[in-house]
């Protein structure tokens, strides 16, 4: 592999680690508005679900919530 082979590859990693946080801030400027409660404020607290990998969580309206 040459020095320009070498370059053009990290300058393509560069170029894609680029793109991926762009990509990251993005998603996440979008969905900043989304909410778990049906209320739409945030949550009073929460605690590890029955399934493994599910929180649920207390609304301020008494609904339980679990993702």
């Amino acid at each position: 592999m040459s020095a320009r082979d070498r370059r053009r590859v990290l300058i393509g990693i560069a170029v894609a680690v680029v793109v991926l946080m762009i990509a990251g801030g993005a998603a996440a400027w979008y969905s900043r508005n989304d909410t778990i409660c049906s209320d739409g404020k945030p949550p009073l607290r929460q605690h590890p679900g029955i399934a493994l990998g599910q929180i649920e969580y207390l609304c301020q309206n008494g609904e339980l919530v679990t993702k």
